[in-house]
Parts: structure tokens; sequence; C-alpha cells
């Protein structure tokens, strides 16, 4: 058993009970070793939920980087942030299903928020940087005229993380495809330009 066995394990548990009920026999027998086997690596649940999720962090970090720079125009980018992509990703990564964990994102934040601020403030710069991305992919679409001038590319990056964000916490009976291409059709028609084709 390696180590990225055990953090993806712990990482699965994480989401779907959160990090206080979940303990390290549980990850220990979810993957079928001891508890011994746990601290070979780990000195304490403390730590491997921390490199749980840095784990997390460096998938979807890496993912959202290499799709986002593969991506030349920003309706395709747009379509990447908003299409769900990240529940295909989650349940490849973790086999569980995006309502599996849904429910219990809120209370894992808070409980990240409240015990772990050095994890916090990890999440606040993973999101600054893509902000970033997407507010630099976003000028080179104004420049190009693929998307209105006369808009604060940042403040467009936010809205556009803030809905790519929110839908991580709404559900599939609220977000289905096709209300995921109406709420990407409805952005770009407030800041595209009309006769710009994907």
């Amino acid at each position: 058993m390696t180590k990225d066995n055990i953090i993806v394990a712990a990482l699965r548990l994480f989401l779907l009970r959160g990090y206080r009920n979940v303990s390290l026999m549980d990850v220990a027998n979810e993957i079928g070793i001891t508890k011994g086997g746990i601290y070979h690596y780990f000195g304490s649940k403390e730590e491997l939920f921390r490199a749980s999720i840095g784990y997390l962090f460096d998938y979807f970090g890496g993912r959202y980087t290499e799709f986002l720079s593969k991506e030349k125009t920003f309706r395709g980018t747009l379509n990447l942030l908003l299409s769900g992509e990240q529940d295909a990703y989650m349940e490849g990564l973790l086999n569980i299903k995006p309502g599996d964990y849904r429910a219990n994102n809120a209370s894992l934040a808070l409980e990240i928020m409240h015990n772990f601020p050095e994890i916090q403030e990890q999440i606040d710069q993973g999101q600054l940087r893509l902000r970033n991305i997407i507010k630099e992919k976003l000028q080179a679409a104004q420049e190009t005229g693929e998307t209105r001038g006369d808009l604060d590319a940042k403040v467009v990056a936010t809205i556009v993380l803030s809905v790519s964000s929110g839908l991580n916490v709404l559900g599939k009976n609220i977000i289905n495809p096709d209300m995921h291409q109406q709420m990407i059709d409805s952005l770009w028609q407030l800041i595209g330009v009309n006769d710009v084709k994907e």
C-alpha cells in the first residue's frame, strides 16, 4: 500500500463524512491495512488530513491549469469552468458521485475554516490564482474582440469563479446539463461579442 493510496482513501472519507467523523481506523479499514500502516507515513489524523487536502489542491490545480492553458477561447474557458467537469474528475479520482459528498461540503469547509487556518489560506491562494488565470484569459479575449472590452476583467473573473464555486454546492436536481448550458449561454450574452463563435 502506497502513501498515495492512503491519502486518496482518507480524502474520500473526509469528503463523505467530514474531518471529525473519520478516524485513522476508518481509513485503515477502507484500504485494508492496519492503523500502524498509516502511522508509517503519517504521525496523526491531522497530518493525514493536511496531506489529503494538499493532494486535492495539487490534483485540481494541475488539472485546471493544464486545461485552461490549452483552451484558446474565453467561451471555451467558460464551458470548461461551468460544465461540471470537476464532478467527473472527483468521481474518477475518488470513486464518489457528486451527490454523495456535496451535502458534507459545507460542514467540511467550516471545519477547515475553524480548525485549519493554514489550509484555508491555501484555498484562498488557489482561488486567487484561478481568478488571475481567468482574468488573463478574459483580457486576451478582450484584446482579440471575442468579449466586450468595456468590462473590468477582474470583476468578471470573480463572477465566473463565484458561479463555478457555487455549482459545486448545488445538486444535479437543480443544475442539470441543460441548465449548465443555459447558464453558460446567459453569461456569454452579458460578456461576449455576438458575432464571435466558439
